[in-house]
C-alpha cells in the first residue's frame, strides 16, 4: 500500500517517490500509469534477486510486460566500467530496443550501476529505481546521480539521469542484516545534521526503534529524508550550488572507503565516520559550538559501527582525499556542521586538522 508520495520538482521531468508497505502488487499497475514500455530490463544482484526478484517478475508478467533479467555478483567492487560494459554487451546481444526501461532492484550499488547503464545505453533509456536498502530508499535512489568507480577514485565516471519514479517499499528492509541498517542510518543521520534539527531530535529519542526497523519510525525518517533530498535536488539538480550540502561526511568518508579498497567499510559506515571526523574539524575551527558537538558525538557513539580502522594507514586516507572530486583547485572542499541542522561549505581547512581528525578515528 502506497502511504506517501513526494514529488521531485524538475519541471517537465518531475517525478514521484512512492513509499509504503506491501507495495509489490501495485508495481506493474503503476508502471502502466506512467506509460512505461513493455520492454523491461531488471538489473539486480544475487543477494537481492534471491529474495525479491520473483514476486516483482510475476507481477510484471501478469500485466503483460516483457521483462528480461540481469543478475550480478553483489558488492561495491562490481561498480566499475568493466561490469557496466558487460551489461552493455548483454543488452546488445539481446537486441534490447531504445524504448526499453531499466529497473534497478537493489541497494546503492545496483542503483548507481544500473542507472549509469540506463543513462548511457543508446544515449539514454528510461530508468525506474526500486531501492531495497535503507540507504538507497532515503538517499541514493533519489536525485538522478548515477555512476561507477574508477581505480583512482569513487564515483568518478557518471551522469545525472532522473528516474521515471522511485518505488520505496519498506517491506524490503525486513531482510536487511543489522550492518546494512546501520549503513542506511548513516544517510538518515546526515539529513538531520545538515538540514533538519527536528529529525535529529527524533533520532536522539527513537534511535533503537529506527535501527530495529519499527514501521512507524522507519516510514517517518524515510519520508523526511526523501522530502529533504527532493527539495535540494529541485533547487540544484546538477550540484552547481546548494546540493553540495548532501556531501557532509563524504569527503573523509570517501577517503576511508577508497583507502579500504571498498571492502573494509561500507558506504554508510564511512559516511558516519566521516561526519564524526568532520564535526571534530568544525569544532576545532570554532565553527561548531560545544553543545552541538557533544550531541553529535553522543548520538554517533550510540551507533554500533564495527570498523577495523587500524588496518588503514593514515597516509592512504589522506592520499585518497587528494582525489576527491569536490576539491577546488588544490583545496579540499568540506561540508562542515555549524549547528544541528546547519552546515557551511569550507575549502580552507588546515591540513594538520584533517590529519588529526583522521588519526583520532583510528584510535577510537
Amino acid at each position: 500500500m502506497i502511504q506517501r508520495q513526494i514529488e521531485v520538482a524538475l519541471g517537465e521531468r518531475t517525478y514521484p517517490v512512492y513509499s509504503g508497505t506491501d507495495m509489490v502488487s501495485s508495481f506493474a499497475p503503476m508502471c502502466r500509469q506512467h506509460d512505461v514500455s513493455d520492454s523491461l530490463v531488471l538489473i539486480s544482484d544475487r543477494n537481492v534477486a534471491s529474495l525479491h526478484l520473483q514476486p516483482l517478475l510475476r507481477n510484471l508478467v501478469h500485466y503483460k510486460f516483457q521483462p528480461r533479467t540481469i543478475v550480478l555478483p553483489p558488492g561495491e567492487t562490481q561498480k566499475n566500467i568493466y561490469r557496466a560494459n558487460s551489461i552493455f554487451t548483454e543488452l546488445l546481444k539481446k537486441k534490447v530496443p531504445r524504448n526499453s526501461t531499466v529497473i534497478a532492484l537493489g541497494g546503492g550499488v545496483v542503483g548507481d550501476l544500473a542507472g549509469f547503464v540506463a543513462a548511457t545505453y543508446q544515449r539514454g533509456i528510461a530508468l525506474i529505481q526500486v531501492p531495497t536498502t535503507l540507504l538507497a530508499q532515503v538517499d541514493s535512489s533519489i536525485g538522478g546521480k548515477v555512476g561507477v568507480n574508477h581505480p583512482l577514485g569513487k564515483n568518478m565516471i557518471g551522469a545525472f539521469h532522473q528516474p521515471v519514479f522511485v518505488w520505496a517499499d519498506t517491506d524490503y528492509l525486513a531482510t536487511l542484516k543489522p550492518r546494512e541498517v546501520i549503513c542506511g542510518f548513516g544517510e538518515v543521520f546526515k539529513y538531520g545534521l545538515i538540514k533538519d534539527a527536528r529529525l535529529f531530535e527524533f533520532m536522539e529519542s527513537h534511535l533503537e526503534k529506527i535501527l530495529s526497523l519499527e514501521q512507524d519510525a522507519i516510514l517517518h525518517v524515510q519520508a523526511r529524508c526523501a522530502a529533504i533530498k527532493a527539495e535540494v535536488v529541485a533547487q540544484d539538480e546538477k550540484e552547481a550550488g546548494i546540493r553540495i550540502i548532501l556531501n557532509c561526511g563524504h569527503t573523509i568518508g570517501h577517503g576511508l572507503e577508497f583507502a579500504g579498497h571498498y571492502t573494509l567499510l561500507k558506504h554508510g559506515e564511512a559516511v558516519l565516520l566521516g561526519m564524526a571526523a568532520e564535526s571534530s574539524i568544525a569544532h576545532e575551527m570554532n565553527l561548531l559550538d560545544s553543545d552541538s558537538y557533544r550531541r553529535i558525538m553522543a548520538l554517533l557513539r550510540r551507533i554500533p559501527v564495527k570498523a577495523k580502522l587500524k588496518k588503514l594507514a593514515v597516509s592512504d586516507v589522506l592520499n585518497a582525499l587528494g582525489r576527491d572530486k569536490k576539491r577546488v583547485g588544490t583545496k579540499l572542499r568540506f561540508v562542515l556542521p555549524v549547528g544541528i541542522g546547519k552546515v557551511k561549505v569550507v575549502d580552507d581547512v588546515n591540513t594538520a586538522l584533517i590529519q588529526k581528525a583522521v588519526k583520532n578515528l583510528m584510535k577510537d
